[in-house]
């Protein structure tokens, strides 16, 4: 692949209130896209899902991390593994969508076989051939890591340890939601946007829009004044006192009964933790230079929801119906001959209206690309 110059980065500063924010090309160039895909999403922890996806053995699920698949198993013996989703043959993928398999994965272009371990089975006969070591056509593992039943993958190695990685954002999790391993992924819902992920992210780590955006957020489920972004070396945690929605399961003895936690795991899992403990995740998967999925799941204790399980995720879907708008605007915008880069607007005390966790993602970005 050629190597693709490095933009000059101007106006950005390591100081949240002087800084201007990153350059709008950054926001839809064709090669910083191709750039990204190495330098932030193969490099990171990605997710990929969750155990209640992979109840038994034989389980799968293929997910696809730009050009990159993946498959995730869960073995015979009860573990989970993820490999490379390509037939050492010839490149045919092995498998597609969520399923179960028996003891074999079998391509269906030539027919080759490997087992759950990931070794090659048959050859159709070439297997028994002079020569032919099936050791040497082994599938090609990922490394992976599950934290509270959410599974992670890192494609090219590099990646920093997985539980130093997690520890903090885990330790978050579990303020709210003790029992989140044992939670189920009642509902799932996608939304296609016409706008990079990073613009997305963006949109969801503040809340300076809160008020003009979301009226119903914040008159209905969110104490907006007191609401606060922390900052740390691998998450960001957004904390506020909760009002009425999202209060399913809460009972006496419930952790954190009366707040709410949405958190940000580099560079694009969200996770918000309601009171009582359900949990929402929102994937922010690139699909495009200027396309997003977002990727929502909804984890409750039972698949079957009760009514007021089934209004948080009512209530959810009409804020995300709010901000794609907003993220697809701001993306026709940075193309304007008018606009180049905007400013921050952070205050000292980092209020519920301060914009420091959007710096510092792009601080985050832009050191992972190489350009700081």
């Amino acid at each position: 692949m050629a190597t693709v110059t490095a933009m000059p980065v101007k106006g950005f500063q390591d100081d949240p209130m002087r800084s201007q924010t990153m350059d709008a090309a950054f926001y839809y160039d064709a090669a910083v896209y191709q750039r990204e895909k190495a330098a932030v999403f193969y490099s990171t922890w990605q997710y990929v899902g969750h155990i209640s996806m992979l109840p038994e053995p034989g389980d799968f699920i293929v997910r696809d991390i730009h050009e990159q698949s993946i498959v995730v198993l869960r073995r015979k013996d009860g573990t989970l593994t993820s490999y490379f989703n390509v037939c050492q043959h010839r490149a045919h993928r092995l498998l597609e969508g969520e399923g179960k398999i028996g003891p074999v994965m079998t391509c269906p272009y030539h027919g080759w076989a490997y087992g759950q371990d990931g070794k090659l089975r048959t050859a159709r006969g070439r297997e028994t051939e002079a020569g032919f070591d099936t050791d040497a056509y082994c599938l090609e593992e990922t490394r992976l890591g599950e934290m509270l039943g959410f599974i992670f993958v890192n494609l090219d190695g590099t990646a920093p340890d997985f539980d130093m990685v997690t520890a903090g954002i885990r330790a978050e999790i579990e303020e709210f939601s003790p029992n989140a391993a044992e939670l189920q992924c009642a509902a799932r819902e996608d939304y296609e946007l016409q706008a990079n992920w990073k613009n997305s992210v963006e949109n969801y780590d503040e809340c300076f829009h809160c008020p003009n955006q979301h009226r119903s957020l914040i008159e209905e489920a969110l104490d907006y004044d007191t609401y606060r972004i922390t900052t740390h070396e691998f998450h960001h945690s957004h904390r506020t006192r909760g009002k009425n929605v999202g209060y399913s399961n809460v009972t006496e003895g419930s952790a954190k009964p009366e707040e709410f936690a949405s958190l940000f795991l580099f560079p694009n899992w969200v996770i918000e933790a309601y009171p009582g403990g359900n949990l929402t995740v929102f994937h922010h998967v690139s699909t495009g230079p200027e396309t997003t999925s977002q990727k929502c799941e909804y984890y409750f204790p039972n698949v079957t929801l009760t009514e007021e399980e089934q209004g948080v995720i009512d209530f959810v879907h009409s804020v995300r119906l709010e901000d794609i708008p907003l993220c697809e605007s701001v993306q026709k915008g940075l193309h304007s001959l008018g606009y180049k880069q905007g400013r921050f607007h952070v205050d000292t005390d980092r209020t519920e209206v301060s914009e420091h966790a959007v710096h510092d993602f792009q601080k985050k970005w832009l050191t992972a690309m190489g350009e700081r």
